[in-house]
């Protein structure tokens, strides 16, 4: 095992933008009456700061490209329809995340709520949900909690199995690169795992989940406790326990996992891959079938403890 560097930058910058025809006059003057406790406090001094920038743009002056964000028809269209943008800048110290963050995120619902827009995280490539569990911030910080995007991409020519050869060829292709976008809000890498097959493709996304579940916790433990440290040392083979997953939801664990190792590989400056470890001898489909799908729990999603009530597994009858 050897040890990969890994920056702690001072600062780090997010984005969100707000799709909509109504803008406000001054989107800044809805945020004290629309941001709820606990980030009004935080909301109201950083709108004094340069931290926290708003700007309100023609649609034709955009500077984000947002025709793949994930999103439904209906907020597509209403995206594609829109006459501005609000962009709503912030940077923070990596030693106030998440709840510096959460603040900013808490800002752009607020203008989005009173602009009738459309709110989009730029990173994750996602529309940020209004109804449901992830309408408003919650007062803790839930890693679940639409703060990370997936994208998936297909390697046309690594053997995508058709649907003659299912089931037996899904669990045998590589053909399937997945990408855990976000981050980098945070001062980390993002995650890829490559050359999975498309039986894995759930089990490979959850390790995903778990892994920066992992490094986010351990990326803040080292910020309080080493604030002026630009670097840290991070195991290119770190063990990926059922918990990491579990507080990835925060959620009490209900499905059986196990614990595992994964390789990091950086591959470029902002991204690190997710591989077997250096020892493993088997191809990537063995790796995936025989590793990876027994230690992560077969979940899509899972609700947070105070919310209710518990998805089933993947694949349950009922």
């Amino acid at each position: 095992m050897s040890h990969l560097v890994l920056s702690v930058p001072e600062t780090v910058t997010s984005h969100y933008v707000i799709a909509t025809s109504e803008p406000p006059d001054d989107p800044r003057a809805v945020v004290p009456w629309r941001v709820p406790e606990p980030f009004r406090t935080a909301a109201v001094q950083a709108l004094t700061t340069p931290r926290l920038g708003i700007f309100t743009i023609s649609a034709g002056e955009a500077m984000w490209r947002l025709d793949d964000v994930l999103a439904s028809d209906d907020d597509q269209r209403r995206v594609r329809e829109s006459s501005h943008q609000i962009v709503v800048v912030h940077r923070a110290a990596t030693v106030d995340q998440p709840h510096g963050e959460q603040t900013a995120r808490a800002v752009a619902r607020a203008i989005a709520d009173a602009a009738n827009g459309i709110l989009i995280d730029p990173q994750a490539r996602h529309v940020v949900l209004r109804d449901g569990l992830a309408r408003a911030e919650r007062g803790w910080f839930r890693m679940g909690d639409q703060w990370f995007g997936t994208r998936y991409d297909i390697n046309e020519a690594a053997g995508r199995p058709d649907s003659a050869d299912a089931p037996r060829a899904t669990a045998a292709c590589s053909c399937l690169r997945i990408t855990l976008l976000g981050l980098r809000r945070f001062g980390l890498p993002d995650l890829v795992v490559d050359k999975v097959a498309c039986a894995h493709d759930l089990a490979a996304l959850n390790l995903l989940r778990a892994l920066a579940c992992r490094l986010l916790s351990d990326q803040w433990r080292w910020a309080r406790l080493h604030p002026d440290q630009p670097t840290r040392p991070l195991d290119d083979h770190p063990k990926v326990d059922p918990e990491d997953f579990w507080t990835f939801w925060g959620a009490t664990p209900f499905v059986d996992g196990r614990p595992m190792t994964a390789r990091l590989v950086p591959i470029s400056r902002t991204t690190l891959e997710v591989t077997p470890p250096a020892d493993y001898r088997g191809t990537r489909a063995e790796w995936g079938r025989e590793v990876l799908v027994p230690a992560m729990p077969p979940l899509v999603g899972c609700p947070a403890d105070e919310d209710a009530p518990r998805p089933r597994s993947a694949g349950s009858e009922g």
